[in-house]
């Protein structure tokens, strides 16, 4: 359930980004980006409705088109009808790498800092990919709190930049010199934390925990204290 609600908040910023909307103005658009970027996995009908948030009537011609085109396959299963990604199709990795381009920069970014993820607290990404002002050649501004440094960081983010096809400029930062420019009201920092953040990893529960914000409590520890 955990990789379904983050996957979801993937395709909600797909939706976002003006050069897909460009490129794929419908529903289509979203379909592509649920299939392609998870190519092994079967959808049946009425689950990638409720993914999308929508009715699977609305879903039906989509998917007919684009399983006539050669671009998902179908197969059924009693009442289900199952879709998923036709990866044997010759459209497939350039659709794939267009989405990556235009849209998967989250996934895309994850990927690349997976083999360092265990000493990296943090990680997101600000300014105009964050606000959803970008262009297709923006460049993506990216901050790394934790136990790794540029050096480290350089030669997997260099393989996100060529399947991107967009320049990754990072910030690194160890989690007490984080806590310490933020307390001292660093000027830039101070801007990236009031603007707009997407995760690579973590949650703004985890930032606030870097620096050091007290923990709200859930509604399940306010519901013990009154009793």
């Amino acid at each position: 359930m955990l990789f379904l609600r983050v996957l979801r908040n993937i395709i909600r910023i797909m939706r976002k980004t003006a050069a897909l909307a460009a490129l794929f103005p419908t529903v289509r658009g979203d379909l592509l980006a649920a299939t392609l970027t998870q190519p092994d996995k079967w959808w049946y009908l009425s689950e990638l409705a409720q993914f999308l948030r929508t009715t699977p009537s609305s879903l039906q011609r989509e998917l007919k088109t684009l399983v006539d085109s050669g671009i998902l396959q179908q197969r059924r299963e009693g009442p289900r009808t199952y879709f998923k990604a036709e990866t044997r199709s010759p459209l497939f990795p350039e659709l794939r790498g267009l989405l990556e381009k235009t849209a998967g920069l989250l996934p895309t970014l994850q990927q690349a800092l997976e083999p360092l993820q265990a000493r990296i607290d943090c990680a997101f990404v600000y300014g105009s990919v964050a606000r959803s002002q970008e262009h297709a050649l923006s460049d993506v501004d990216l901050l790394v709190i934790g136990a790794v440094g540029l050096a480290e960081l350089a030669p997997a983010l260099r393989k996100a930049e060529s399947r991107l096809g967009r320049e990754v400029n990072t910030t690194s930062y160890s989690a007490s010199e984080f806590r310490k420019k933020v307390a001292a009201k660093d000027h830039f920092l101070s801007e990236v934390l009031r603007g707009p953040k997407e995760f690579v990893k973590g949650t703004q529960r985890d930032l606030d925990e870097v620096i050091g914000k007290p923990r709200r409590p859930t509604p399940s520890s306010v519901e013990k204290r009154a009793r």
